[in-house]
């Protein structure tokens, strides 16, 4: 059973301590969204009516969002949320009460994987930001790409009874850099479609040694104006398959052995790779400023439900600076 998501100000804060600035740092993840639709959408997470009260919902996502944000494992997370005001005023958590410990904190997680739960708060966050104009759908491109993730446990150890200890869902990806070096990653590939302002509109995680190809499909939008993606997805499946539904073909060609590139391509590969490189950027913000260059849990099914949240995450705190630069946008006229 939960307890409701619903505490006053002052049962944990004096109102005038809420305008001191150091206070507002969520204030624009808070009103970007209308938090009460995710709460109705991870309402079956804990449908028993009796038992001991759980934690609200939205405050253990809101808590799984801060982890994201401030790159805390589940331990420092549970302790910062003790410790921190901002915290407990984004978390609606009582100033002397208490805060939910990491085992609370990794099985409302595990509850999001049993459920398959990130990708329809995905969907629903993107929606509401549709509707607000923040994301723009009228003619817009999606940009795929995928990059290497570490496992969490990926060296050739074993364990007390002997088995290995490597993450038995990864697998090596294997990938010339810029001068044709091969770079080993044992791990996780994170693939992902943005669009021309970074928001991720599909996401997927899979063993690292899935060729990036392969999950074509899973990115693609159907409606966007036009693809864009390096040289791994080129093929004339993806011509074929980008002509049937009228999607702009933005694909960087790629040479064979006895048939290298025309000057042409190379000319419309280095065009295209002005746009595609935005695809890049959500990367750099999950390893650099997530600290998820390195899963940190163990398995595919947890580390697609890790990167949701990260997706997600991303998304807000995205849409949260489009809010507080620019306000939210007139909605377009269509009398």
């Amino acid at each position: 059973m939960q307890n409701p998501f619903s505490t006053q100000p002052e049962l944990f804060i004096t109102n005038a301590d809420l305008e001191h600035p150091n206070l507002q740092g969520l204030d624009g993840a808070e009103a970007v969204l209308d938090w009460a639709i995710l709460e109705r959408l991870m309402a079956g997470i804990y449908a028993s009516k009796t038992g001991r009260p759980s934690y609200p919902l939205l405050t253990l996502l809101r808590a799984s969002l801060l982890g994201i944000w401030y790159r805390l494992s589940d331990v420092e997370l549970a302790q910062t949320l003790f410790r921190d005001l901002l915290f407990r005023k984004f978390c609606h958590l009582e100033l002397g009460g208490s805060v939910p410990d990491a085992s609370t904190i990794g099985r409302f997680r595990a509850r999001l994987v049993e459920h398959d739960l990130w990708e329809i708060l995905l969907g629903e966050v993107n929606r509401q930001l549709e509707e607000k104009h923040i994301i723009m759908t009228e003619g817009r491109i999606n940009i795929i790409d995928a990059t290497p993730v570490e496992a969490a446990q990926s060296g050739p150890g074993k364990g007390a009874d002997g088995q290995p200890t490597r993450d038995r869902d990864a697998g090596w990806h294997v990938k010339a850099d810029s001068r044709g070096t091969l770079k080993s990653t044992y791990g996780y590939s994170v693939h992902t479609g943005v669009d021309e302002d970074g928001f991720i509109h599909r996401q997927t995680v899979t063993a690292g040694n899935v060729h990036d190809s392969i999950e074509r499909d899973t990115l693609l939008l159907g409606t966007e104006a036009a693809l864009y993606a390096d040289a791994a997805y080129s093929s004339q499946a993806t011509r074929d398959k980008l002509a049937k539904f009228g999607i702009a073909d933005r694909v960087q060609r790629k040479g064979y052995r006895g048939h290298p590139l025309r000057q042409a391509d190379k000319a419309r590969n280095a065009e295209i790779a002005v746009t595609r490189s935005g695809g890049e950027r959500p990367f750099a913000t999950y390893k650099t400023r997530y600290g998820l260059a390195r899963t940190r849990l163990m398995g595919l099914a947890k580390n697609l439900t890790l990167f949701g949240l990260a997706a997600i995450a991303h998304n807000i705190q995205k849409g949260a600076k489009f809010l507080r630069l620019y306000g939210l946008p007139e909605p377009a006229y269509t009398g």
